[in-house]
């Protein structure tokens, strides 16, 4: 289930920027191109909701609609590789909201579906004893 749709995309830019941006010709969107960059979009946020929530989210949360479409926009400009800083700078803050969602410092508005404790993923990372220290490297 996309997390947005094209008309979604179309409330954001002009269909003629939309189309600019997906059609190799003529003056309407290529709703093909366009699925696959929501697809992507919802992908990446989808890799970063899924270690909180039960996927796919339904009903999908405002705050989710708004971030597939800030982030299918900066692929669809990608593709053409000449996406403004604008777009950069937004679809870097979608990304920093869902590394800040997946690490449990905010919550999803009215998302159901969150993960019980025990099935959270979380890493633990473990290593040999620290070899050199201050005081072990004091005298050189």
């Amino acid at each position: 289930m996309a997390y947005c749709t094209e008309n979604d995309l179309i409330t954001m830019i002009s269909q003629e920027e939309l189309a600019a941006l997906t059609a190799e010709s003529g003056e309407s969107p290529d709703s093909l191109v366009v699925a696959e960059a929501i697809t992507q979009a919802d992908a990446e946020i989808d890799a970063y909701l899924g270690t909180r929530y039960t996927l796919p989210l339904a009903p999908v949360p405002s705050q989710v609609k708004g971030l597939s479409v800030d982030m299918a926009i900066y692929h669809l400009y990608s593709r053409r590789s000449v996406a403004p800083s604008v777009r950069r700078q937004r679809y870097e803050a979608a990304v920093s909201f869902l590394k800040q969602v997946a690490a449990g410092h905010v919550v999803l508005e009215g998302a159901s579906g969150l993960l019980p404790e025990s099935e959270r993923v979380e890493s633990e990372f473990t290593g040999p004893a620290r070899v050199f220290s201050r005081n072990t490297l004091g005298e050189w």
